[in-house]
């Protein structure tokens, strides 16, 4: 099988015993070894949508770091899960000591980020959501530092850079979290920003995805950067023809999945990427089984050590000297989303 995955070796390599024995899993829609996508970082272990949780997903070997985005009162685009940021920052303390920052909050008591500048939010430290599945493993959070916020700028450097450093490629897949078409717009902008010499435009190198069909509608229109559906998970021919009329992939939840709608989007040309999966590996295994073509997940280290598992390790691949001369493993859904539009 042709394998064109780039990255590191996972931290966890070593955590879990081999998989049972079992048939060759259905084929992904691009005959593929399946994505690795850290959801919003490694946020299994740290504070998510920061940048250390970026960080670390890439040297995991994530093949995809994902987030989601938000504008800011001056308009500038940041990675954060929520509308509000008492869950996910230290805003609450920060603001007994900041009146400027104290006088942002609502009557119920929330900051929201779209009142806040990015400079404000730049002061603000990225802290643990109280939630299973999200920092539940301490093995690389350290109390002591200052995880940092991530604008939607810092997220593309952090691929972009990471690739100009080592030679390895690492995607981008944001998704546009905060209603309306201008979040959707400032998505695309990013891509691309010239800066990046046509990195993220670059086969396979950038994925779009909302649980808007307006959204997924509008990136759909305006870039020939894949877009995911959320949320969706058809199993008729008819119903996943509708999706495939907007969208590129469908991402459903992993309650939704079945491998009546994986063979029915990929019939349709779609590709499947469930989330969010958490620290099970047998989850993994189930999945890669169905023949997804990718999946969210808060802990990357056990999603590659399982594909390594059902898939076998993954042919290494020389380090590239050009952006030319790189594709990850969704770059054939490009060609599938031309032919679309054709």
């Amino acid at each position: 099988m042709k394998t064109s995955y780039l990255g590191l070796l996972p931290l966890a390599a070593m955590l879990f015993a081999p998989v049972a024995a079992h048939a060759m899993p259905v084929s992904t829609l691009t005959g593929e070894r399946p994505l690795v996508i850290s959801h919003r970082g490694a946020s299994g272990y740290l504070p998510e949508e920061s940048v250390q949780s970026y960080q670390l997903a890439m040297r995991m070997g994530a093949d995809y770091i994902e987030g989601d985005v938000y504008l800011t009162a001056d308009n500038k685009a940041v990675m954060l899960h929520d509308g509000t940021l008492n869950a996910t920052t230290n805003v609450v303390a920060f603001a007994a000591t900041h009146p400027e920052i104290a006088a942002l909050r609502s009557s119920n008591g929330t900051y929201d980020v779209r009142k806040f500048t990015l400079a404000q939010l730049e002061q603000l430290s990225v802290t643990c959501r109280n939630a299973n599945g999200y920092c539940t493993d301490k093995t690389y959070f350290n109390p002591a530092i200052s995880y940092s916020f991530t604008s939607y700028d810092a997220f593309l450097d952090l691929a972009y850079n990471h690739f100009l450093e080592t030679g390895v490629a690492i995607g981008v897949f944001p998704e546009a979290k905060q209603s309306g078409l201008e979040v959707a717009e400032a998505i695309l902008a990013g891509l691309t920003n010239a800066k990046y010499n046509g990195y993220f435009t670059t086969a396979g190198r950038a994925l779009t995805q909302s649980f808007n069909a307006a959204q997924v509608e509008y990136l759909n229109a305006n870039s020939s950067i894949p877009v995911s559906y959320l949320g969706v998970c058809p199993t008729t021919a008819a119903g996943a023809a509708a999706v495939a009329a907007i969208a590129d992939g469908i991402g459903p939840s992993a309650g939704q999945l079945s491998a009546a709608c994986v063979q029915a989007a990929h019939d349709a040309g779609m590709t499947v990427t469930p989330y969010t999966f958490l620290n099970n590996p047998a989850s993994y295994e189930a999945a890669y089984n169905l023949g997804v073509d990718g999946v969210f997940t808060n802990y990357p280290d056990i999603a590659v050590t399982v594909r390594d598992q059902v898939f076998g390790p993954a042919t290494p691949v020389p380090e590239p000297h050009s952006l030319a001369l790189l594709g990850l493993g969704l770059a054939g859904i490009v060609g599938l989303k031309k032919r679309k539009q054709a």
